[in-house]
């Protein structure tokens, strides 16, 4: 029983360790530079190691991403729930497009491609973290009466997050020479009118 345990733990090492090497490498190289070779090489294991863990080389960019759920709730959730109800739901969103400026635009353009070539099941669930902390903001936004009471929460979650993946996706065809947080902002800020619970009160 220790053994396998011991096994697990270095497989999990394996794992963490070629993401870590490829974290690395996509700050020097672009994805399509980087191959499997190079992730083995630097991360010090056999190719069949790699296919171990990864079925291909995209496999990388989802999981990277995956991430992204885990900085949101830990840490950007709590931090929007400090604001006030509705300024929580822009800037949860602002925060949403200012992390693919972190990721960089090769990054997110390869993320949009893999969901295309490997299936988009994990980034288009809204069961995940980042969709999740801002369908708590809503949440809080119609039980603080912010929002109609009435509001279609599940609607208005797709609806933003439609959005805010749209100004993602403009930002990289247009190479980054848009500012993605006041795109995002000023979009959601006109769009969430229509649900204010005090239309007369601006956000």
């Amino acid at each position: 029983m220790e053994k396998k345990q011991t096994r697990k733990q270095q497989a999990l090492q394996t794992r963490a360790n070629i993401l870590a090497v490829c974290t690395r490498l996509l700050r020097e190289h672009t994805f399509d530079e980087l191959s499997i070779t190079m992730i083995c090489r630097e991360a010090d294991i056999s190719v069949g190691a790699f296919y171990h863990h990864f079925k291909t080389k995209s496999d990388i960019i989802v999981e990277l991403y995956r991430d992204v759920d885990a900085i949101f709730m830990n840490d950007v959730l709590p931090a929007c729930c400090l604001l006030p109800p509705l300024e929580a739901i822009l800037q949860y969103l602002c925060e949403q497009c200012g992390y693919a400026e972190t990721m960089g635009i090769d990054s997110i353009k390869n993320v949009y491609k893999a969901q295309i070539d490997n299936g988009n099941t994990f980034f288009a669930s809204n069961a995940r973290g980042l969709p999740d902390g801002l369908r708590c903001l809503l949440q809080r936004a119609v039980r603080e009466c912010c929002l109609k009471t009435d509001t279609d929460i599940e609607k208005l979650l797709e609806e933003l997050l439609i959005m805010s993946r749209g100004v993602i996706y403009y930002w990289c065809i247009r190479n980054g020479e848009i500012n993605v947080r006041d795109y995002i902002y000023h979009m959601a800020e006109g769009y969430l009118q229509a649900y204010l619970a005090n239309p007369s009160i601006s956000l």
